[in-house]
């Protein structure tokens, strides 16, 4: 369901290592740690007083360019104010040693976390804080990623926190966004890359903690906002995104912006009204900027209504957009800037078949 609101986008430690020889091969000279290296990035981000995303690990050879396990390394914060979980970390079997977690400092500016070994040369891992409100990992469609609302994320006008994430679409079509939570109502929000709103979603149904967000998109850059309804609301979540080829169907909200066609069919399983059956689909429109919506199909004689999301009152509609075709096109001019349902149907009771749907 739609339930818009407001959403306005807006101690040095040192430590000295030491390490373990473990039994066998490791013993002989030679076979102890001689060069350590980063393993992962060594140039991070995120907001302050956050976990980064990316683990910061190192690799721990021996003079045969062999990976040591068993030694100890020491990650440990330098600069920003920031704290570590697990610093003394231990090589596996890759001579891999991963940091338990690195939590920023609270401020906007440079981190610095240092890994050290005995004596060898010490590898550093830089992460720069910045604005949490603008500040957006990727999330990668088909994946799942975890975060959680903090006191030290983007607080918007209405005193909710959000964590905003940026989403690349490969190619045009329907998509599917979810954010999920145990412990406090989600709300989710998808914007276009300027921060405009395409689609909101408190509830999947009765279930407060799910949010669910499905688009038809063209191919381009996105943003996600994963957000809660109740101010002052924070706590562990994560979204999962997806491509979906199904089609719009039982009085689903599909949001759509300009610029897309998508191949749709009008099914028994669809919103019903008097027998004839429609899809649904939700858009937000500026006020004095035309809408052109046409609905071309071969199976049946289509025809258009568009309404205001909150008001069923129709404010545009066409049966046939000429005198040879039985397709439709409408086009309308809002007063004023809110969503609005675009309804494809037909007039004739229990018809089904495949229709394609242009919005421009």
């Amino acid at each position: 369901m739609i339930r818009p609101k407001t959403l306005a986008i807006r101690g040095t430690l040192t430590a000295v290592a030491v390490f373990q020889m473990s039994c066998g091969d490791s013993s002989g000279p030679g076979n102890g740690p001689a060069t350590i290296a980063a393993n992962s990035p060594t140039n991070l981000s995120g907001a302050p007083g956050v976990d980064v995303v990316e683990l910061p690990s190192v690799v721990v050879r021996n003079q045969s360019g062999e990976p040591v396990a068993g030694a100890r390394v020491v990650f440990s914060v330098e600069t920003g104010g920031g704290s570590v979980t697990g610093g003394n970390a231990t090589t596996d079997a890759a001579g891999v040693a991963t940091v338990g977690g690195w939590t920023l400092g609270p401020t906007i500016g440079t981190n610095t976390m240092v890994a050290r070994i005995g004596n060898l040369p010490s590898v550093t891992f830089t992460a720069v804080s910045t604005d949490p409100c603008g500040f957006a990992p990727a999330h990668a469609v088909g994946s799942t990623t975890n975060g959680q609302l903090t006191l030290q994320d983007c607080q918007l006008s209405d005193g909710t926190f959000a964590d905003f994430y940026s989403v690349s679409v490969p190619t045009a079509g329907t998509y599917i966004f979810n954010q999920n939570a145990d412990h406090f109502d989600t709300y989710l929000a998808l914007l276009n890359s300027s921060g405009a709103v395409i689609g909101l979603n408190d509830d999947v149904g009765t279930d407060t903690t799910h949010s669910s967000i499905k688009a038809i998109l063209p191919a381009g850059n996105f943003i996600l906002a994963a957000n809660s309804y109740w101010p002052g609301a924070t706590g562990a979540y994560s979204i999962a995104s997806l491509a979906s080829s199904a089609h719009i169907t039982g009085c689903e909200d599909a949001f759509v912006v300009r610029g897309i066609t998508t191949s749709q069919s009008l099914q028994s399983t669809d919103c019903t009204l008097n027998g004839i059956f429609g899809d649904e689909y939700v858009i937000v429109l500026n006020a004095n900027q035309p809408l052109t919506v046409s609905m071309t199909s071969a199976d049946v004689d289509s025809y258009l209504e568009i309404h205001a999301a909150a008001d069923l009152t129709i404010l545009a509609s066409n049966d046939d957009a000429d005198g040879t075709t039985k397709n439709a096109s409408v086009t309308f001019t809002p007063t004023t800037t809110d969503f609005y349902v675009i309804t494809a149907r037909t007039n004739t009771p229990g018809a089904v078949g495949a229709y394609s749907l242009t919005i421009q």
